[in-house]
């Protein structure tokens, strides 16, 4: 039997689809998640938000070019562990926990997250372009830093080294 889910301390919710919502919570958080309680959800606090929006042309740039059939890999980070990606491969944006493994250099995918169809990212948009979304938001700024060292101390912008 499946569980419903509601969110837990929304301020509001909107749904991308039937079995999709966007939620907003006190605390300025948004979450992606399925209805069903599946597990499939991406969290972003209202920093990670902005930066989503700041580089919304940039992921439906490359939205356009999956749907051409266009060769894409587009991948932008997020903050900490999260980021965003397009690919011809498969016809989702996808909002994902990555990881670094050891010594490596290449980041690797986690199974939290979350992939929205070309039309739920669509919805998201619209969402996203909302008077009580806005509203919400003024005032918050995604992290800028003037190098990558003054970013590796950052806490709301440093992946994590190791999983």
């Amino acid at each position: 039997m499946l569980r419903l889910v509601t969110p837990v301390k929304a301020k509001f919710t909107e749904w991308l689809c039937e079995t999709r919502y966007l939620s907003v919570d006190t605390e300025k958080d948004v979450t992606i998640a399925d209805r069903d309680n599946r597990g499939k959800r991406a969290l972003l606090t209202a920093q990670r938000w902005i930066c989503l929006l700041e580089r919304m042309e940039d992921v439906d740039s490359a939205v356009e070019r999956a749907t051409t059939l266009k060769p894409t890999q587009f991948k932008v980070h997020l903050g900490q562990d999260w980021y965003v990606s397009v690919s011809d491969v498969m016809p989702f944006v996808d909002f994902r926990r990555w990881y670094q493994k050891g010594d490596e250099v290449n980041l690797r995918p986690t199974l939290v997250g979350i992939a929205l169809t070309f039309e739920q990212w669509d919805r998201l948009k619209e969402i996203a372009k909302m008077d009580k979304m806005l509203k919400e938001f003024e005032g918050v700024e995604c992290c800028w830093h003037p190098s990558s060292r003054d970013a590796a101390l950052c806490p709301v912008c440093t992946t994590p080294t190791a999983e």
